[in-house]
């Protein structure tokens, strides 16, 4: 005959168990130290070669990437990743299983709006919100390899207040989520997102020019 009063308790230490492991997760990244700009950014050697300074490296964009497929796996979703440098260059990249050329080619993009507008892709999308401001940005950039586009998943790489490049998350149900967990893990705590806004007038949803609700931007 079973004991209840064991099975009882068992089940309160289990669940007391898997509060403590939230509350001390939440507590670490509260307690987060921010990244020094001289650890995420080129050594003195690559400096002296590019004549640039303010460039996230190689390692750092790495464990970001790593960071963002791991959020992906963990929700058992798929993500289009792109880490650039402040010139648009890739310093890193990496494309889920199952992603479509859409989620690789909006991660992109998202990537070349944060570095072009310094700010998320999804704040540019909430600025500009009519389909005639749309409209007469869509080719803003293109000529110096940037680019303006209107939804959440792209975010600005800034240490110490210097911007040293960008991600782009495409393709998924939480892009932007995937983007500021990773930049967070990696280089510690992150400016707040801005809340998602309706459209203006209930405009359009979907595509190219419609406002994204937070951190989404499923194969766009």
């Amino acid at each position: 005959m079973k004991d209840k009063s064991w099975g009882a308790g068992t089940s309160a230490l289990l669940g007391f168990a898997v509060v403590f492991a939230f509350m001390t997760a939440d507590a670490q990244a509260q307690g987060a130290v921010a990244a020094s700009v001289d650890k995420v950014t080129v050594s003195a050697d690559a400096e002296k070669r590019t004549l640039t300074k303010m460039q996230i490296n190689g390692e750092t964009a790495r464990a970001i990437v790593d960071a963002c497929v791991e959020f992906g796996k963990t929700s058992n979703a798929s993500y289009s990743i792109f880490v650039l440098a402040p010139n648009g260059d890739i310093i890193d990249a990496h494309v889920m299983d199952g992603q479509l050329p859409i989620g690789v080619e909006t991660a992109m993009l998202k990537a070349k709006t944060a570095l072009y507008a310094r700010t998320p892709s999804s704040a540019v999308a909430q600025r500009f919100n009519t389909v005639e401001g749309r409209v007469i940005r869509l080719n803003l950039g293109q000529a110096s390899g940037l680019a303006y586009y209107f939804v959440g998943g792209g975010l600005p790489i800034v240490v110490q207040d210097q911007l040293i490049g960008a991600i782009g998350v495409g393709g998924g149900n939480q892009d932007e989520m995937c983007a500021y967990t990773a930049l967070t893990k990696v280089l510690g705590p992150q400016p707040p997102l801005t809340p998602a806004q309706p459209p203006a007038g209930g405009g359009q949803r979907g595509g190219r020019g419609a406002a994204p609700e937070q951190g989404q931007g499923r194969g766009r």
